[in-house]
């Protein structure tokens, strides 16, 4: 009876252990590749976002396009210096070079400035004939062999060259989880299905490497986990895509080394019961005499834990039985205790389930088991949901950081609990600067009871809110229902209330079981949307900033209500997004991801913060990249403005017919033309006429009126204005330089 079950065990523990660990070791290793390749991602992601910033530096702009280094001694050396910044900026950086087309040449920190003929240019010449600015490729030219991360140069228009930055495989491995010590493999196979770590690890391991690329090759999952047998060991393999870059992490490791503990053990149990079964054969006359008392002492144990009585004997069997359901019995007693803590945790997570409509395939009477299993009594009973919104959060970023509205929120939390430390009412946390609060009330209240506590208790939490964490609150009150069904509909509803709350209230209860009354129309501010379009797409930031605070503060004096705001704001930015797109001064598409901008603003509920999201959003990035692009722009349009005055300063040209002409207005026109040439419109197109009728005076025998009128001024005028800028008059100036 001691032997056989010891034996029985020790097989089954063998079996049954090993199949556990087994699945236990490929479940473990699966979750331990997905984080490894979440920080492989990330660090390429870093090291993406560092060649997308080292291209936006006007160093590497059309500066470098055909520039001669020899003759540019200050640019070299700022290159150089940007160079050794950009190597010492990431442990995954092995070097980083510049390649430059037209004449072909690459430059290095490290190794200077190294030309190419057309032969050795052609590898780099087909990286620029890549479609994508920014791409990862393995590339094997004389002296640059390696994995590289190329970025085009410009970041816009026709490519000049490249930012080319060799990755250290090492420690690319390194970070991907490969140690020859710890035993298996870890290596990264590219979209080819060609190893990058060929060449870095031991024979046995590169031989496994290759037996295992092989196998993979042949199947069309790239992210999976199976077991694999080579050379007699058992292996886990987990692959998994790195999203970044396209390719495929493998991850292999023996289960020898995880299933040799229970191997031993059960061998040792089997060889302890076979051992015992020989002992028994001499030993069972002696056993059968002290039966009875360890038999008694067992029942004592199960029946009194405690074990009042003294034992009459020290050892034996029954003792370390009684040891053993002792150690168990606290370990009961202590899971319990912490079943207990996380009991309010489980009742929050299953109330949020409950108002988010996620039990809505349950029964009513389904729901209130689930709930009296929680604790709570619903019988007889009738309920109501509560919405607190904290807002103001904008005004507190002095004292907490934008990335701290959920310390705020529990904060909250805390102080409503405190105020309704009750059974019945049990408070949710939201995360985003709300809380919502489940309330039971018993069958008898009436109604009008039932909203008059609601109210003093909505009351109380306000302005012990406002008191506290110097913020204003809107509470919603829902409809109280009979049903716990009904609650998700209700919660709906009360959301829904919450945008049509009056923005010159700042602490406001409103009440689904009261009307609302009629909402008050909003009068939207056309005007100042267009000036603020127009302003905008002119590139005038400080104006367009003026104009922003002007529109929400007409915006909010119209709108009564959080839900006329919002409506006003998404039909701003939606003018905003088709004036851009209509401008093309700027690929605006490329610029702002319009459908996260409407998600975002949607999720703001104060006329503030709307006006802030919307300088920091919209007008500071468009402003930036319209200056950025606007170079070239503003130099061409000032060209041809003189143009128009060269060829038609003899009419009667103005600045409102040039700026007419290039779509422009009077303003703008004006400041890019000083902006380019020093002088004013008006002073240049003098300086022009005057130039002309000197050319005539000296060259000519046309009368003064004649020449008056050839240039487009009336003769009277003439004089006058060439005596004022020649301080002398045509007649005399005729007589001092005619041939």
């Amino acid at each position: 009876m001691t032997t056989i079950p010891t034996l029985l065990i020790s097989v089954s523990s063998y079996y049954i252990g090993v199949s556990y660990i087994e699945r236990e070791v490929e479940r473990t290793h699966k979750l331990q590749l997905d984080y490894t390749v979440k920080q492989v991602s990330d660090a390429l992601g870093h090291l993406q976002v560092n060649m997308n910033q080292w291209t936006l530096n006007s160093l590497m702009s059309d500066r470098l396009r055909d520039i001669e280094f020899k003759d540019n001694y200050a640019l070299t050396k700022e290159l150089f210096d940007s160079l050794t910044v950009m190597n010492n900026s990431s442990g995954l950086i092995d070097q980083v070079y510049v390649y430059l087309d037209r004449p072909a040449r690459i430059v290095s920190d490290s190794q200077g400035i190294r030309k190419l003929d057309d032969r050795s240019a052609q590898p780099y010449r087909e990286l620029l004939e890549m479609r994508a600015r920014l791409f990862w490729r393995s590339l094997s030219a004389p002296g640059m062999e390696g994995l590289f991360a190329v970025h085009k140069l410009p970041v816009i228009g026709e490519p000049f060259g490249a930012i080319m930055v060799q990755i250290n495989k090492k420690q690319l491995l390194k970070l991907a989880g490969f140690d020859p010590g710890l035993g298996g493999t870890a290596f990264i196979l590219n979209q080819e299905g060609n190893s990058l770590s060929r060449g870095l690890a031991p024979p046995e391991t590169e031989e496994l490497n290759a037996a295992l690329s092989s196998e993979l090759s042949g199947m069309q999952e790239k992210s999976t986990s199976f077991r694999w047998s080579w050379n007699n060991e058992l292996y886990v393999v987990s692959t998994e895509v790195i999203p970044i870059t396209g390719w495929n992490l493998v991850s292999a490791v023996p289960l020898s080394e995880f299933l040799k503990p229970i191997v031993i053990v059960s061998r040792l149990i089997m060889a302890v019961g076979l051992a015992s079964l020989l002992l028994v054969l001499l030993s069972s006359w002696y056993a059968s005499v002290r039966l009875v008392q360890p038999i008694h002492r067992l029942l004592r144990t199960l029946i009194s834990p405690s074990g009042p009585e003294p034992l009459l004997v020290p050892k034996d069997e029954i003792q370390y039985i009684e040891e053993q359901w002792r150690n168990l019995s606290s370990e009961s007693h202590l899971l319990q205790s912490r079943l207990e803590q996380q009991h309010s945790s489980l009742r929050t997570g299953f109330l949020l389930q409950l108002v988010q409509g996620h039990l809505q395939l349950l029964r009513e009477h389904e729901i209130r088991q689930r709930m009296e299993q929680y604790g709570w009594e619903t019988e007889d009973h009738q309920f109501v949901v509560m919405v607190v919104q904290l807002l103001g959060f904008q005004r507190l970023q002095g004292s907490f950081r934008e990335d701290e509205q959920p310390l705020v929120t529990f904060a909250a939390v805390n102080i409503i609990e405190e105020l309704t430390g009750n059974d019945n009412v049990s408070v949710m946390n939201l995360h985003d600067l709300s809380v919502g609060l489940f309330i039971m009330f018993p069958g008898h209240v009436s109604p009008s009871e039932v909203s008059e506590r609601l109210k003093s208790m909505a009351s109380e939490i306000g302005h012990s809110l406002n008191r506290i964490l110097k913020m204003n609150t809107v509470i919603g009150l829902g409809q109280t229902v009979s049903a716990i069904s009904r609650i998700p509909g209700a919660w709906d509803e009360v959301q829904q209330a919450l945008r049509h709350r009056k923005l010159d209230e700042l602490n406001q209860i409103i009440d689904l079981n009261e009307p609302m009354g009629e909402h008050a129309e909003s009068r939207y501010p056309f005007t100042l949307e267009q000036d603020l379009v127009h302003s905008l797409v002119s590139g005038l930031g400080e104006e367009s900033d003026r104009l922003l605070g002007q529109f929400f503060q007409e915006l909010k004096a119209h709108a009564e209500r959080e839900l006329l705001l919002q409506q006003g704001s998404l039909k701003l930015l939606g003018a905003v997004q088709g004036a851009l797109m209509q401008s093309g001064m700027v690929q605006a598409g490329a610029l702002f991801d319009w459908g996260q901008l409407y998600a975002e603003l949607l999720a703001l509920k104060d006329s503030d913060e709307m006006q802030e999201w919307f300088a920091e959003r919209i007008v500071h990035p468009f402003i930036a990249e319209l200056t950025y692009n606007q170079n070239d722009r503003v130099r061409y349009l000032a060209e041809q403005t003189v143009a128009m005055i060269r060829s038609e300063y003899h009419t009667d040209i103005s600045l409102d017919l040039c700026a007419d002409r290039l779509g422009l207005s009077s303003s703008g026109l004006s400041k890019l033309f000083v902006q380019v040439t020093g002088l004013h419109f008006v002073d240049y197109l003098t300086k022009t006429r005057l130039d002309q009728a000197k050319e005539l005076l000296v060259r000519s025998d046309l009368k003064m009126q004649e020449i008056a009128v050839q240039i487009g001024y009336q003769p009277t005028y003439f004089n006058r204005i060439f005596k004022k800028m020649e301080g002398m008059t045509p007649k005399d100036y005729r007589d001092r330089h005619k041939l």
